[in-house]
């Protein structure tokens, strides 16, 4: 009773302070007023709203802009871009509290608002620096050392994108480039705030989605390469700075920390043999992982069709509720030529479509051969609907997502999230290019692999393989970020890989299959709210009719929230919403519908002990020992022998072999009797046992 009473008074009081100061974020759309060619900058600057999870609307007009409490602009502001009335306007909006953030100010007219007296531009920039301060609010995302540093292209190009280094007025310089020129200026000016930065947002966001920034990834893949999504935190922080009790809707599903994405590439006879070993191990601890799965069925110098005689064990893998995707037919290296690979026709089927490798290039692979024939088949087989495309080698076709589009499909996993920078989703643009029109596709970029391009990962190394994995997942999570993870279910020891990943990542993970992620990520970008403060210590979240009803998995965090003495979700109409809070990071609150409870250490995996033992025969030998061996697949045999000390001495074997039975042979030629150790690897399972050599003879 208390509380509805509370509650009916706190609507009386906010009806008669109507009027109350906006917390609203508005993006200042200056496309047409500058004459742009493509929407470039305000995309960019939209995705970075998006990931940063704000209240936000999106106006052309600067008088209704200012009746907001923060104004993001999207575009370069030129001499031409604003009437001297329009410079007046966001200038008193300033003076009086506002909060404006612009990119490259080139308009002398409005260097007094921006702290600034004159730039200096200069296309052989290569990094920026962040200050480092405690105090400062807007920084409290910029706390990893790959983010304090960004690197905007790698040094081999002496010219990259253009950039604008500031002279400092009255401002405070945030961030600076390699040359020490001001990178980023923050001003007061009367009792509001602003922001230039010197480079545009299409340059730290479309740019590197589109794969064209210059080498800015330091690495390509198993790294943290965060530059788009520390722009996006920045801006966030920079709300939350001036806006009290700032609000956002959270990066991952319910009250979870961060979300682990696992996937696997069957794309091989040999992950056709052990992908239910995977499978089973994660069905046992409560994960659903999604399978991108190669349709092989042709004979070329890439592979036997390992497609046709797996149907059946690809219909157990679905039995085990594993999600399924698509990972191409012929999963050829070119894939990305466009020379090559042109976009065909569709209306093909296994029969029509016959793709070939033969050991140099390839023929007869078109974008729709691989995306529609492979989809059907999965489906006919299957029985699954097929959402989303992952292509060999992440070779990136530029015609792929119209030929992904036409098919049907939702989502890619074609792209390293380290080479696109950002680990969040977003909306993929035609032929990747920064000024094509925007496609109904989403990207989801892969952050973590079995692909280690120098030192591979094996038996022998797996587990600190795993660690650099548990790093990156670790450094996402700091962000809220996802991590997807890509590994291929090709040997049994990478399932300890898979586990160790599991016992040691960030506390409040969770894990989600690819459409499960893709579809809150959608769900979460179309949804609207705006927040309301009344006094100090009451917050209402108000959630607008067509995000209605609420998704269960959507979560608000609302910073320093631990302050306040109430928080109420609310429909537009002023129905309550039940919702959970709870406690989050130091002083925030998190509003979520329900509690995360997975667990996923249930089950303990320890491929040693699914391994089969194989001896020798005869042991003591004089010349030759012989294993006798019956394989199931086609396996890679690996015969090492060692000394006692633990020296390699001989390697007798290391080929993939058919399936059936094998005789492996030690040979004694060239050793001197005595004791060694003899290594039989079969597919990652390891078989390992002393063996004497007699008088060689």
């Amino acid at each position: 009773m208390q509380m509805k009473f509370l509650r009916i008074l706190i609507l009386l009081v906010l009806s008669i302070h109507s009027h109350a100061q906006s917390r609203h974020a508005v993006l200042l759309d200056m496309t047409a007023r500058n004459s742009e060619l493509t929407d470039g900058n305000c995309f960019s600057a939209k995705q970075i709203l998006t990931i940063s999870g704000i209240d936000y609307s999106i106006s052309t007009d600067v008088n209704s802009a200012v009746q907001n409490a923060f104004i993001l602009c999207s575009s370069n502001i030129e001499s031409s871009s604003f009437s001297q009335v329009e410079r007046d306007t966001l200038t008193a909006f300033v003076n009086r509290g506002g909060v404006l953030v612009a990119t490259n100010v080139k308009d002398p007219l409005l260097y007094s608002l921006f702290g600034v007296s004159n730039y200096n531009y200069s296309n052989s920039r290569h990094f920026l620096y962040w200050t480092v301060d405690a105090n400062d609010k807007a920084l409290h995302w910029i706390d990893d050392v790959n983010e304090q540093t960004l690197q905007l292209g790698d040094t081999s190009y002496s010219a990259i994108y253009g950039t604008r280094g500031y002279s400092v007025s009255t401002g405070t310089v945030r961030a600076t480039f390699d040359d020490l020129s001001a990178a980023l200026v923050q001003n007061n000016f009367g009792t509001g705030f602003t922001y230039v930065f010197g480079m545009s947002w299409k340059d730290v966001v479309l740019r590197n989605e589109s794969e064209r920034h210059y080498g800015a990834d330091r690495t390509y893949s198993n790294g943290f390469e965060p530059q788009t999504d520390v722009f996006a935190l920045y801006i966030r922080a920079v709300y939350s700075k001036h806006i009290p009790f700032a609000v956002w809707k959270h990066t991952s599903g319910l009250n979870s920390k961060a979300t682990l994405i696992i996937t696997h590439d069957v794309d091989a006879t040999t992950g056709m043999g052990m992908m239910n070993d995977f499978a089973g191990y994660e069905r046992s601890n409560n994960i659903t992982a999604t399978y991108f799965v190669t349709t092989h069925y042709m004979h070329d110098s890439l592979a036997k069709n390992f497609y046709t005689n797996f149907v059946d064990t690809l219909q157990q893998l679905v039995s085990y509720g594993m999600e399924i995707a698509s990972h191409s037919v012929s999963h050829v290296p070119d894939f990305a030529d466009t020379s090559i690979v042109h976009p065909g026709t569709c209306g093909n089927n296994e029969f029509t479509y016959q793709p070939f490798w033969n050991a140099h290039y390839s023929s007869g692979v078109t974008l729709c051969g691989e995306t529609e024939v492979s989809k059907n088949l999965l489906v006919r087989d299957l029985g699954v609907n097929i959402r989303a495309f992952r292509a060999g080698y992440l070779a990136y076709n530029p015609n792929l997502i119209r030929s992904l589009e036409n098919n049907g499909y939702e989502f890619n996993s074609s792209h390293s999230a380290n080479n696109v920078l950002t680990a969040f989703p977003f909306q993929a643009h035609y032929g990747l290019s920064s000024d094509s029109a925007l496609s109904s596709v989403y990207e989801i970029p892969n952050c973590i692999s079995d692909v280690f391009t120098s030192n591979p990962i094996s038996d022998e190394n797996h587990i600190s393989k795993a660690a650099i994995w548990t790093d990156v997942v670790r450094r996402n999570a700091m962000n809220n970020a996802p991590t997807v993870l890509l590994i291929h279910p090709n040997r049994l020891w990478k399932i300890d890989g898979e586990q160790y990943l599991l016992l040691n990542m960030p506390a409040g993970m969770r894990t989600r299959t690819y459409y499960q992620y893709g579809d809150f990520w959608k769900m979460r970008e179309k949804s609207n709210f705006t927040t309301t403060l009344i006094g100090d210590s009451v917050l209402y979240i108000t959630i607008d009719s067509a995000s209605l009803p609420l998704n269960s998995e959507l979560s608000f965090v609302v910073d320093g929230g631990q302050a306040l003495s109430h928080i109420f979700v609310q429909d537009y109409l002023g129905n309550p919403i039940q919702m959970l809070q709870k406690n989050w990071d130091d002083s925030d609150k998190i509003i979520h519908s329900r509690n995360f409870s997975e667990q996923y250490n249930l089950f303990n995996y320890n491929y040693n002990a699914f391994s089969e033992t194989y001896s020798p025969y005869p042991n003591p030998f004089s010349s030759t020992s012989e294993f006798e061996i019956d394989l199931t697949e086609m396996s890679q045999v690996i015969l090492n022998l060692y000394d006692v000390t633990g020296r390699l001495v001989k390697k007798d074997l290391n080929e993939n072999m058919y399936m059936g039975e094998h005789t492996i042979v030690i040979h004694g030629e060239g050793l001197d009797a005595g004791t060694y150790i003899y290594e039989l690897i079969v597919n990652g399972r390891r078989t390992k046992g002393k063996i004497v050599l007699t008088e060689n003879r």
